[in-house]
């Protein structure tokens, strides 16, 4: 192969996959890094990704404080989170604190906390 062949892809474009979470894992403890993270499965304890997305998929329940750029709420969340966006989709199901400049609450979704809306919130 010569070197013209070989394509080497940026880091960027690496970034944008999320890592995930199985749906058969159970994870306690405190979740950090440089990348977004789907979440399948459980988890219990701390997850800080403030410049990257969290999505919580349907089959996931997580009991966590959250801090990331985007929350997409598709399971179950119990906990504080810190969010420039948050959605919750009308399967998600909340209970717990938000501190976001932009939020979204489908017809259908649970939610049972409270909202504060910062509008220069910056993670």
């Amino acid at each position: 192969m010569s070197s013209d062949e070989k394509t080497v892809l940026p880091p960027t474009s690496l970034s944008r996959i999320p890592s995930r979470l199985g749906q058969t894992i159970s994870f306690d403890g405190h979740l950090t890094g440089h990348e977004d993270l789907e979440l399948n499965g459980n988890f219990s304890g701390q997850i800080d990704l403030a410049l990257h997305d969290v999505t919580i998929q349907k089959t996931a329940k997580v009991k966590a404080e959250v801090k990331a750029k985007n929350l997409l709420l598709y399971g179950q969340l119990e906990g504080n989170v810190q969010a420039e966006r948050v959605v919750i989709n009308n399967t998600g199901q909340f209970t717990g604190d938000i501190l976001t400049s932009k939020i979204s609450i489908q017809n259908g979704a649970k939610f049972k906390g409270t909202i504060k809306i910062n509008k220069d919130y910056r993670p």
